[in-house]
């Protein structure tokens, strides 16, 4: 494994379990880190940047403007060969997972780490 892991992130509270997950994913695997925020409208990349300095997590971040926010996590994951996707979830409204999680989950070209609203992590 050596390339990145790929950490789609949104303003939303679920996002700051995703980036913590991603960021301790690749610290141990000592993997470049790449938080994707897919916009669909200009000005929601300062909400992305402001959820990642109060995560305080460093690593690149790539804003992407598409319809379908797991369309081009996809395509992101192959172009860039990704070791992972992590992805934070909303709730359930598919069985299990959010629909842009489970439609990653299925379509990755890699491992997807889905991290759930409730999720604390243990201090080190």
């Amino acid at each position: 494994m050596y390339g990145p892991v790929i950490c789609g992130i949104d303003d939303s509270s679920s996002a700051v379990g995703a980036i913590r997950v991603a960021r301790d994913l690749a610290e141990r695997l000592e993997l470049p880190l790449v938080y994707v925020h897919i916009v669909d409208r200009r000005g929601s990349d300062l909400r992305a940047a402001q959820t990642l300095r109060e995560a305080h997590a460093d690593g690149e971040l790539v804003v992407e403007p598409a319809p379908y926010a797991a369309d081009r996590l996809v395509e992101l994951a192959e172009e860039r060969d990704a070791s992972f996707v992590v992805l934070g979830t909303h709730g359930p409204r598919s069985s299990l997972l959010g629909s842009v999680s489970a439609d990653v989950s299925r379509r990755a070209p890699c491992p997807v780490l889905v991290v759930p609203p409730t999720f604390a992590p243990i201090p080190a």
